[in-house]
């Protein structure tokens, strides 16, 4: 019996699916269980993996080396499945960084009859199917459309699997980082993807940005006081829940009585931290941003640090993804242990911000890195006294939980959040003797609760919903900071609904602390156009109107 290209990828890739995911169905039934809807999910999973492996295996086998791409990608698969079961463990970059760098000596050690009894009975049945079954002949052009079509059908069958459990899957996956690890051959490929670029970007030439910057001039408040920018990195909110920005709830009561100044309409340059967090410390906007190089350029934080203020990160997230690497950085579980189980609630940066003040002794710049709304644990993000909206998503696995629960224990976050803001604001108003201060949030990406059938983000931008791309920003300036600055707070408060991006956030943190640097656009400086007086960032006539603070 002849069969087509097609049909014969089809059928190594349920093999695969079948005989090489031990690890990953054991950790998929282990989390949870086999109940109908976990059945039903189990088998949703299958028939998406078999399409991810037919888009993968048909990808990688064009024309006539069918045959050969299928035994190499069978043999990865064989290997590497193996080895995660016998060890115990998933395979990611470092993984297979290990692997790469073990000697003969090293690599014999697991040459065995254990690995050899797995290749037969596993890699032996595809590869007799791949070389004994006849395959129909085809031109060039058939063959082509045969190739085209079988990734075709991979696509459709992962996303048409995939959609109607969209809920389960985003949370499966997001809960269980591991999970992504345990795909054969596909893990394999990516991590080994990841290494070569590794090794590219190890061999370029790092880049020194603004490496002429220098403060234009030596600003001094009264008394001879210090300045203090607080530059607080929201997770996971999105604009359309802020009451500041016209959300019917109630979510941000405490900074509506703070005088906050609120940006309508702001655009993350991601719609995840990977991607946003270097984005927005980059001199270069979104169009111009190239994450892979990210690793290997200055950020803004350096730029500052630079130009004589003392900078630093305060981190209660998963790290600030390269940013703050050249710069003093520390962890918010330090100054509030008990603030803290697996995560910290964001009220570690109270007093991790208690701690620091009293060292503010020159022009500063600390950034706070929230945990925020990070879902889909979205109920561990807010302790219980703060719970204002039910009934709550009480679970990480919110294909459980309707989507009105799950809203309200996302706006718990939201609130939570407009809480600690207003106790930093409080905080930094306590000090104002002390030291001038401005305080600025900005959150790295939305969320999708639900829209369209989509939960949490990560989307790919091109298609990603609004909820995941506009985010919330605002500013707070101490009484004395805006006639410190030349700033005229009146002046912005015509300009909050104007459209802004992350693309703005560096370019106004160095205008705003006077750093003249080649690398500085005042273009996207969002306060340039509202500063006054004879600043050497102001080209521009502007009217002077009554400072309000």
């Amino acid at each position: 019996m002849t069969m087509n290209t097609n049909r014969l990828c089809l059928l190594v890739a349920m093999w695969l699916v079948l005989t090489a995911h031990h690890a990953f169905w054991s950790l998929l039934f282990r989390v949870n269980g086999a109940s109908p809807h976990a059945l039903l999910f189990a088998v949703s999973l299958l028939l998406a993996l078999s399409g991810l492996n037919l888009l993968l295996l048909r990808l990688l086998s064009p024309g006539r080396s069918v045959r050969v791409m299928l035994t190499l990608l069978v043999l990865v698969a064989s290997v590497s499945s193996w080895f995660m079961d016998t060890y115990g463990v998933s395979i990611d970059r470092e993984m297979l960084r290990n692997v790469v760098q073990t000697d003969a000596a090293e690599a014999s050690d697991f040459i065995g009859w254990s690995l050899l009894w797995r290749l037969l009975w596993q890699a032996l049945p595809a590869w007799l199917l791949i070389w004994r079954v006849p395959l129909k002949p085809a031109g060039w052009l058939q063959s082509a459309g045969q190739y085209l079509r079988g990734a075709a059908l991979g696509l459709l069958l992962l996303v048409g699997a995939a959609l109607p459990m969209y809920a389960s899957f985003a949370s499966f996956f997001r809960n269980q980082n591991v999970a992504q690890h345990l795909l054969v051959p596909g893990n394999v490929i990516v991590s080994a993807g990841k290494l070569v670029r590794d090794a590219m970007h190890a061999r370029t030439p790092y880049v020194i940005v603004g490496a002429d910057a220098h403060r234009a001039v030596k600003v001094v408040g009264a008394a001879g006081k210090p300045m203090l920018t607080l530059l607080v990195v929201g997770e996971t909110a999105r604009a359309a829940n802020f009451s500041l920005g016209g959300y019917a709830r109630p979510t941000n009561p405490e900074l509506a009585q703070r005088g906050v100044l609120y940006f309508s309409n702001v655009r993350s340059c991601g719609t995840a931290t990977a991607m946003s967090v270097p984005c927005m410390f980059s001199d270069l906007p979104r169009a111009e941003f190239d994450i892979d190089m990210a690793d290997r350029r200055d950020s803004v934080l350096d730029m500052l640090q630079r130009a004589g203020l003392a900078v630093s990160w305060l981190d209660n997230q998963s790290g600030c993804k390269g940013v703050c690497g050249r710069v003093p950085t520390e962890e918010a579980r330090h100054y509030h242990p008990s603030s803290c189980v697996s995560e910290c609630l964001d009220e570690a940066l109270l007093y991790a911000l208690d701690a620091r003040l009293t060292r503010v002794t020159r022009d500063s710049v600390l950034v706070m890195h929230q945990m925020g709304s990070h879902g889909p644990s979205y109920h561990q993000r807010v302790p219980p006294d703060f719970v204002r909206f039910t009934p709550t998503c009480a679970t990480e696995r919110i294909e459980n939980c309707s989507d009105v629960q799950i809203v309200n224990a996302y706006d718990n976050t939201i609130a939570y959040t407009d809480h600690v803001l207003a106790a930093l604001i409080d905080r930094l108003q306590q000090h104002q003797q002390q030291f001038d201060s401005v305080l600025i949030y900005v959150s790295d990406h939305g969320e999708s609760l639900g829209e369209r059938g989509l939960y949490l983000h990560g989307q790919p931008y091109a298609i990603a919903p609004d909820v995941q791309k506009q985010v919330p920003m605002l500013m707070w300036f101490s009484s004395g900071a805006p006639a410190r600055l030349h700033v005229d707070a009146n002046c912005i408060r015509y300009e909050l609904d104007r459209p802004y991006s992350h693309d703005n956030l560096s370019h106004t943190l160095l205008g705003l602390n006077d750093v003249l640097a080649s690398a500085y656009r005042p273009q996207l400086d969002m306060l340039r156009g509202c500063r006054r007086g004879p600043t050497q960032f102001l080209h521009v006539a502007i009217s002077p109107h009554a400072f309000q603070s």
